[in-house]
Order: C-alpha cells, then sequence, then structure tokens
C-alpha cells in the first residue's frame, strides 16, 4: 500500500529534523525536514498527522528541557512553513493543518516559538537577569495564550475548526467505541497481539529496550526523540494493529545502537593499544605530579610555576588595595568558577528556565556524592584504560565473540530471522487476488477466483459501466476489471459509505430504485468465510449510523439484521438485496429450525 513508500519518507523527515536540531548552527536542514515531510503528506494520507505531531511534540519538548536556541526555532519554523505549504497542495489535505484539530498543536508550537525567540531578543538587547528574564517570557507567553483563546472563541462558532477523526478517536478509546461503524469495522483497527509483534519485529525487538538503556549515557536531542517515539508507537499500536508498522522504524534504531555499543566495547582495547587517546582523561590536573609529564617535558611545572606567580602578583596587589576598601569574605576556589564548556546543542548560557534548573540539580547530585566514592570511580577509570585493564578487556573481548560464534546461539538465531524476513516479505508482496493454498496431501492449489472475476467483467461489461460495491473491491474493480467503481479505500465521504451499506442491505425493490441512478451493476462475493454476507451485518450498521431510519432508533446497532444463532437470517437480511443475490434459490419465510445454506459461487455479478 502507500505506507510502503511512506515509511522511507517519514523516517528521512525524522533523520533531516534530528539533524537540523543536532548543533544551533545546522538549522539549514530544517529546509531539507520541510520537503520530506510534504513529499510524506503526498505519499500517505495518514502519514502527515503522525510526523507532523512528532516534530512539533519534540520541538515542544525541547523547550521544557530547556534547550530552546535560536538554531531550533529557526530549523521549527522553517520545517514547518515549507512543511505545511507543500502538504495544503495536495487535494485530500487541504487546508486540515491549519484548521484539523489534530493538527492545530505543531501550528500553536510554531507560533509560541516566534514568541521564545522574540523573548530572547528583548533580553539580549535589555542585558536581562534571569529573574527578569523569566518574569517577562511568563507574561509574553500568557499574552500568546490569551489571544490564542480569543480567536479560538470567535471562530470556533463559524465552524472554522474541524473534528477529530474516528480514526483519530479510535487511538485514544477503546476498538469498537469510536462511534463510527465503518472504522469499527476494519479488523486492522483493532489492537495489535502479541503474535503481531513477534511476527513482523522478531529479533530486533529483542534488543530494542537495551539500546534505549544504552542511549542514556548521551542525552542529547535525538535521545529525546527516540523516547518519543517509542512512547508514541508503542501505545498507539496497541490501540491498532496497522501501527505496527511505525513500530518497525524505532526497534530497528534501538537495536542497531545496542550492536553499535557492543562493537565500540569489542574494538576499543584493541585501539586503545594502536594508540587511541583514552575516554576518560582526568579533570584535575592541579593534584597531580608537574615536575615532567609522560614524555619528559616541564610544561606542568611551568604551568604551576606560572600560576604561583600570577598569585603573588595578586596577593600583594589585594594587600595594597586592603587600605581603601573594607575587607571581603574570600571566595573559594574552585573548578566552578571556571567557564563551562557547552553542549553541542547549546548556543549560550541561558539565564532562568529549565536549563538553569537542571544545571543546579546536576551540581547539587554531584555534590552530594561522596568524595571517596568519586575517588574510586576514578581510580576503576584510570585502571580500566590502563595496560592491565586493556588486556582483560581485550580477553574478555575474544571470548565474547566465541562463545557469539559458537555455543551463544546468536547466529542459528539470526539464521532465523533472516529466513523469517524473507517468509513474510514474500507473504506480503504476493498477491492477494491470486494465492496458492495447500490440501492436506500437500498437493498446492492455485485460487484465482477473484482474478478470474474480474477479468470477466472486463469482457463482458462496457466499458463505460459503473459497478457497485463493497469499497474493499474497488481498487481491484478499477485496477483489473477496468470499470468505474462507485467507492474504494480512499473514499473519505462516510455518508458515500454509508449510502452503499444501506443500500445493498435494503429491501430488494427499494434498493433498486436507488442503485439505477448510480451504476449499472452490483458486484457481490461469496464462498465462505469473510465474504459479503458476512460482512453484511457490518454493513447495516455503517448505513444505519448516518440514515437511523435504517434499522429504526430503537436499534442504533441493527441488530434487526443478523443471523440467529441457528444460522438462519432475520427477517430484514432475508428481504435484502445482498442476501437475495448471494442466496438466489431461497425466497423470504419465516424462521424455522434448520440451517439455511447458500448455494456458494465465487461470485456474482448482477445487472
Amino acid at each position: 500500500d502507500n505506507e510502503a513508500v511512506a515509511v522511507a519518507a517519514i523516517v528521512c523527515t525524522f533523520w533531516l529534523w534530528l539533524r537540523s536540531v543536532r548543533t544551533p548552527s545546522s538549522w539549514p536542514y530544517g529546509v531539507f525536514a520541510g520537503a520530506s515531510y510534504a513529499y510524506a503528506a503526498a505519499a500517505w494520507g495518514g502519514g502527515p498527522i503522525f510526523v507532523l505531531n512528532m516534530v512539533g511534540v519534540h520541538a515542544l519538548m525541547l523547550v521544557v528541557l530547556g534547550r530552546f536556541s535560536t538554531g531550533v526555532h529557526k530549523a521549527y519554523t522553517l520545517f514547518w512553513v515549507i512543511g505545511t505549504a507543500g502538504a495544503i497542495q495536495i487535494p485530500v489535505i487541504g487546508w486540515q493543518p491549519i484548521r484539523s484539530l489534530e493538527q492545530l498543536g505543531p501550528a500553536l508550537v510554531c507560533l509560541g516559538y516566534q514568541v521564545l525567540c522574540f523573548c530572547d531578543m528583548v533580553r539580549r538587547y535589555k542585558k536581562m537577569d534571569a529573574r527578569e528574564f523569566v518574569r517577562f517570557r511568563v507574561q509574553a507567553v500568557g499574552v500568546l495564550i490569551g489571544c490564542v483563546l480569543v480567536v479560538a472563541m470567535l471562530l470556533y462558532p463559524t465552524g472554522y475548526f474541524g473534528p477529530l477523526s474516528s480514526r483519530i478517536r479510535g487511538l485514544f478509546v477503546k476498538h469498537t467505541k469510536t462511534g463510527n461503524p465503518l472504522v469499527d469495522s476494519v479488523a486492522e483497527h483493532q489492537p495489535a497481539s502479541a503474535g503481531m509483534y513477534t511476527s513482523y519485529l522478531n529479533l530486533p525487538l529483542d534488543f530494542a529496550l537495551l539500546g534505549g538503556i544504552v542511549s542514556c549515557w548521551k542525552r542529547n536531542n535525538g535521545f529525546y526523540f527516540l523516547v518519543l517515539y517509542g512512547f508514541i508507537a508503542q501505545h498507539f499500536a496497541g490501540k491498532m494493529s496497522r501501527l505496527v508498522l511505525i513500530c518497525g522504524p524505532i526497534v530497528a534504531v534501538s537495536c542497531a545502537i545496542w550492536c553499535g555499543f557492543l562493537l565500540d566495547q569489542l574494538l576499543e582495547p584493541f585501539l586503545l593499544f594502536l594508540g587511541k587517546k583514552p575516554g576518560y582523561t582526568v579533570e584535575d590536573e592541579e593534584e597531580q605530579p608537574t615536575e615532567s609529564d609522560s614524555n619528559g617535558n616541564a610544561t606542568a611545572a611551568k604551568e604551576k610555576a606560572g600560576a604561583k606567580a600570577v598569585a603573588a602578583k595578586g596577593k600583594a596587589k589585594a594587600t595594597k588595595d586592603s587600605a581603601k576598601t573594607p575587607p571581603k569574605v574570600a571566595k573559594k576556589s574552585s573548578r566552578k568558577a571556571e567557564a563551562r564548556v557547552l553542549e553541542e546543542w547549546e548556543e549560550e548560557e541561558r539565564p532562568g528556565g529549565a536549563a538553569q534548573f537542571k544545571k543546579a540539580l546536576k551540581n547539587g547530585i554531584k555534590e552530594a556524592i561522596p568524595e571517596d566514592f568519586q575517588q574510586q570511580y576514578s581510580d576503576f577509570r584510570k585502571m580500566f584504560d590502563s595496560t592491565k585493564g586493556m588486556t582483560i578487556r581485550a580477553v574478555v573481548a575474544v571470548a565474547f565473540v566465541m562463545y557469539t560464534l559458537t555455543i551463544g546461539g546468536t547466529i542459528p538465531r539470526i539464521v532465523t530471522f533472516v529466513r523469517h524476513c524473507d517468509n513474510v516479505a514474500q507473504s506480503l508482496s504476493n498477491p492477494q487476488v491470486v494465492y496458492s493454498v495447500r490440501d492436506r496431501t500437500g498437493k498446492t492449489h492455485i485460487i484465482d477466483d477473484y482474478l478470474k472475476g474480474y477479468q470477466w467483467i472486463d469482457q463482458n461489461t462496457p466499458k463505460d459501466a459503473r459497478v457497485m460495491a463493497w469499497w474493499d473491491y474497488g481498487y481491484q474493480i478499477t485496477g483489473i476489471a477496468k470499470r468505474t467503481s462507485i467507492a474504494d479505500g480512499n473514499t473519505w465521504n462516510h455518508e458515500h459509505i454509508a449510502t452503499l451499506g444501506r443500500t445493498l442491505t435494503s429491501p430488494e425493490k427499494k434498493a433498486w430504485n436507488v442503485i439505477r441512478h448510480m451504476a449499472d451493476y452490483v458486484l457481490v462475493w461469496a464462498g465462505g468465510g469473510g465474504d459479503d454476507l458476512a460482512k453484511s451485518p457490518h454493513l447495516a450498521r455503517i448505513g444505519n449510523s448516518v440514515f437511523p431510519d435504517h434499522c429504526g432508533d430503537d436499534d442504533p446497532k441493527c441488530n434487526k439484521f443478523s443471523f440467529y444463532s441457528d444460522n438462519t437470517p432475520t427477517p430484514m437480511m432475508a428481504k435484502s438485496l445482498l442476501y437475495k443475490q448471494l442466496c438466489p434459490t431461497h425466497a423470504p419465510r419465516e424462521r424455522k429450525r434448520e440451517r439455511v445454506e447458500c448455494s456458494r459461487v465465487p461470485t456474482f455479478l448482477c445487472p
């Protein structure tokens, strides 16, 4: 389906977005992220909602975490403006990004980003301290919220905002409780089972959590996106089975992170032997011997001597000035006074807000750790990267690789996984109109009833004929039978689908009076299992959801149109056009205890 193309576009969009917020100077990538989002919107109707809200929530998370900067502001603004401008060009999307409730959130985030950028400009111009900046930013955000509420109150009575779609409601309420029988009747909208996760995610799923844990050691902007993506994918896949699709990228990325971590740990001791600089370095050089370094140089000694000279000069100056100024309490010298090295995502030292709170919290945690424990950790890390430590690590790495290749069972699992991927790919790529089955003797049979039925339509009906059928067969009628279909999987008009359901489940005469204005033929499928007769109760409920007089206000679930426990049809079903087409030899009759069997043939095409 379209998702096969859209997943690649979605992954590309997410990567470009994360690349644009990696550093403050990476914002130009936001242009390409916006263009990729527009492409994803063109490839898959459901893609824009997921992509746009994922990026919007991540952008809001960066603000909450104190990681807002000029670069992030430019990146998100470019992404939203360019992406939205491209998405609204697609007819089925139109102005939904700024009117639909499920897409208004990212638009509000973009508006909020402009206010935050304005606050930063005022802070730099007026040189505000932390307290003043926090107070000014709270006031600006308060004004923004008030203006948004006023505009919403003015636009809401005009019908400007679109309601939440049934599919979106299905992500937050229990299956079959969305209020739309059309959505509830689709099997893909049921919650995903454990077997589905195992089948489609398989081996990488076993290591996805380990990859997430490893990522905690480098909490950059991409890490928080990984956590957000994982939570949303897991939650919504549990609501709708088709959304297991979006779990694939995050599971693959998390598994790759874990594999990369293992590979780094296995190769690092050998790279250290070859001259790689150790990953751990002692921060406090003042406490180390400074006569000479390992190369015989007196650099550290000279630095210490220079530091003593500067200290002596400063002391003499302080003594001279002591008569002019009152004495002050001397501040304790420590590394805290030194300029902090900015992280890759930081642009400047921002006063106030979450960033300053997090720094104070981290410093408090560090100070709470006993010095003995810190010294033990420092000694362990130095030993870990020493010659002895590298030798032990190299031996462990070789032993781990040998265990994995021999008795660990990893290689057979990988072989099984590759074979499983091939089998799943073949099952998904095989056509649904022609498929093979095996009988009890093991003999293979080709079932091509669908294909022959569509070919018969192509050869025996006028080229301009219109065919009415349930929307499941719309694409195949158009693509294989080469005839006009009344509805297909891209029919978004619920009333249109409900009209089909009501017509097919109405009494024969009443249905004919409607169909003759819409189509030339009616196509129904038989054969047992999931044929149209089995689907017919759903058709009746969908029709009744728009036309309550179909089953009556006293029967919203349309129980009048169903089978009795002995598989005999109810009177309403027995009189319907669909039942008479599938069971033409049985006239409507009173309920009897014997089971009524239809003469099952692959398809009926009724003029």
